[in-house]
């Protein structure tokens, strides 16, 4: 026999391959950051500048193998007391002009805005919002996905809260929308400004905790992402239950007795990231239920493997495996993959999933804290 030798082609496609897979984990490489450090947020409210302008039962509406129909029974909702009155306005939290990294952080000085009955934004602060909350009203805090920008969130916010209030409009609910700096700067690799945004969704977990810390106990919160935004709701979950995103933990949350849980549309993470020694291995002890709506065919996330090296399916796509539900034994309970496929095809956005009331109607007792009847 003789020996092989490696042709200069494969030689240059194999150094081509590693400089690709070497760009994918730049965001981690670029960001600096150090190995440990520890995120001691402020002990009390801070206003920012003043403005101008019940035991655990996780109620499933789906079980975990079921398929949502295109016309499913709506769930049946409790009427809300007859005084109770509910108006058209929402808020809108923003850490566009935040810090984005750990070694940034400087006391989270979140952006506020208050949207009036008559469709204007008044600027505001956190100190305002939690003392607008009626007493004991579940909250619902939204959080967008990558490439989203200022304008579009304001009207896509306005669009979703139509649809989510149409979903119960005689129930109490406390909308506010989180905003990111998820649609620049760019570096004109795809698959870079995809890991970039990535490793920023999650971070922004830390300023949720830190929006939550400040809001009330009495107040079960549920939190609803897309995409990447997904992200940032396991990431908040981790943190508010001990855990640590990329080494660094959230010391300040102050309500341990929370009741929460969390919706997720097109959720851009591997799928296996829930299970024990994975990057979200505290989130769903901490969480009620969670609601994954599944699009076996959605196509941006049929790329997500190739966004880093080893990367498994997209959980929005795969639901949670058998191998999954193995592993987390009991706590798999809690996740009911609901499949949406035969409604959005390979439809990804976030506005094809509010404008769908058949989608809202199974979200509904998550958002709002109702059980469906059996």
């Amino acid at each position: 026999m003789c020996r092989s030798r490696l042709p200069i082609p494969a030689f240059v496609r194999f150094l081509w391959l590693v400089l690709t897979w070497s760009l994918l984990c730049a965001p981690r490489l670029l960001g600096g950051e150090p190995d440990l450090g520890l995120l001691v947020p402020p002990q009390g409210p801070g206003e920012i500048a003043p403005g101008e302008v019940a035991a655990l039962v996780p109620p499933l509406p789906v079980e975990p193998s079921s398929t949502l129909q295109s016309e499913p029974q709506p769930a049946v909702l409790p009427s809300a007391p007859a005084a109770a009155a509910w108006q058209p306005c929402y808020w809108s939290v923003s850490s566009r002009n935040s810090a984005q990294h750990p070694r940034e952080w400087d006391g989270c000085p979140l952006d506020v805005f208050y949207r009036s009955p008559d469709g204007r934004l008044y600027r505001s602060n956190i100190p305002s919002l939690a003392a607008s909350l009626t007493p004991g009203a579940p909250v619902l805090i939204c959080i967008h996905g990558s490439f989203v920008s200022s304008d579009d969130n304001i009207k896509e916010s306005a669009e979703a809260f139509e649809n989510i209030r149409a979903a119960a409009p005689n129930l109490p609910l406390h909308i506010i929308f989180y905003t990111w700096p998820s649609d620049g700067p760019y570096t004109l690799l795809p698959a870079v400004d995809i890991a970039i945004r990535g490793d920023r969704a999650e971070f922004n977990g830390f300023h949720i905790a830190w929006l939550m810390s400040n809001i009330s106990e009495d107040h079960p919160i549920c939190l609803l992402g897309h995409s990447h935004g997904c992200r940032t709701v396991m990431s908040t979950l981790q943190l508010v239950s001990g855990g640590s995103i990329h080494d660094y933990c959230f010391t300040g949350y102050k309500a341990p007795s929370r009741r929460m849980r969390a919706v997720m549309a097109a959720a851009a993470f591997d799928h296996n990231w829930l299970n024990p020694g994975q990057r979200y291995d505290r989130a769903l002890p901490r969480v009620e239920c969670v609601l994954n709506l599944q699009n076996q065919k959605d196509l941006p996330l049929a790329f997500y493997p190739i966004t880093r090296p080893f990367a498994h399916r997209a959980i929005a796509r795969s639901g949670l495996t058998w191998r999954d539900r193995t592993k987390l034994g009991a706590q798999s309970a809690k996740v009911a993959d609901c499949d949406v496929t035969h409604l959005l095809g390979h439809a990804h956005y976030w506005p094809e999933y509010y404008s769908r009331p058949q989608i809202l109607s199974v979200a509904a007792p998550y958002v709002y804290f109702v059980t469906t009847a059996r």
